[in-house]
């Protein structure tokens, strides 16, 4: 199990069930999941569903500031169903990983850190230019206040698909990885990343000009429309364990056209663990 000792949660006022329980039954009922889901499935139908929201926070140095999510019943209903993952479950996935490398075995500490999804992916309520200007000045600051990790992890949504860079600050590369990748980057990551590191090099004092090698990765193909955030978080648990020589050497997923069950399943159970960790508590 993973260390939560350093994380809290907060269960916020009580509201109307979103879910019932046959509703739950019918949408996983066909749907594979391990004994820890399964589990998971009757912790959060007698915790989840009578409050609005659960706020997990983590206390440690994850994104460079305190940091908290929010997860309702739809978070969890995502990872049971194995429908589109909310950005909620992203983060917390993330503190998962956040976990392994602070109090995982040394040689996992491959000097990684991670950015918020939050402040790069697009914001409806903004337009799209001034996004990427607030996006790339979100990411400079994060790369400086990353306490010499070089590795650094960006997990993307340009609007209901999750792709992941990887920016190495050592080789001045930037690896994309895309589930449903045609083979091309996603521009307006591309803008941000590379409008950041000029921010970033100039409010160093640094005189070097910085032109980031992008990498587009080869990796598993996602078999249906909903499993991209499954993947990404495979890729990111692949790199916290074997570190940034699996991009080096084009080796994510060990070879795999798609990911098997289990593969996905490792991802679900870990997170249904830490977070059921959470609710007792």
């Amino acid at each position: 199990m993973c260390a939560v000792s350093k994380c809290r949660i907060i269960i916020l006022v009580k509201g109307a069930r979103l879910f019932t329980k046959i509703e739950v039954t019918n949408k996983i009922s066909n749907t594979h999941y391990s004994s820890v889901t399964s589990l998971s499935t009757m912790m959060a139908d007698g915790q989840v569903t009578n409050v609005d929201s659960i706020r997990v926070q983590s206390e440690n140095d994850l994104f460079g500031y305190d940091s908290y999510t929010y997860l309702t019943w739809d978070d969890f209903e995502a990872v049971l169903t194995m429908d589109e993952l909310t950005g909620a479950v992203i983060v917390s996935y993330m503190m998962v990983l956040f976990n392994k490398l602070k109090y995982g075995s040394p040689e996992r500490d491959h000097g990684i850190c991670f950015v918020n999804p939050a402040v790069i992916s697009p914001s409806t309520r903004k337009g799209k230019s001034k996004n990427i200007d607030d996006a790339s000045r979100g990411l400079a600051d994060r790369l400086s206040k990353r306490k010499g990790n070089d590795i650094i992890f960006m997990p993307y949504n340009p609007g209901r698909h999750w792709v992941l860079g990887v920016l190495d600050m050592k080789s001045d590369t930037c690896y994309y990885l895309d589930s449903l990748s045609s083979g091309n980057f996603n521009m307006q990551l591309k803008q941000i990343v590379d409008s950041a590191m000029v921010l970033y090099t100039t409010q160093s004092g640094s005189n070097k000009r910085v032109k980031l090698n992008w990498v587009n990765v080869t990796c598993p193909y996602q078999p249906g429309s909903t499993e991209c955030g499954y993947y990404m978080l495979r890729f990111m648990k692949e790199i916290v364990e074997e570190g940034i020589v699996v991009l080096v050497k084009d080796n994510i997923g060990d070879g795999k056209a798609e990911y098997t069950t289990a593969d996905i399943d490792e991802i679900r159970e870990e997170w249904s663990t830490f977070v059921t960790g959470f609710i007792y508590r």
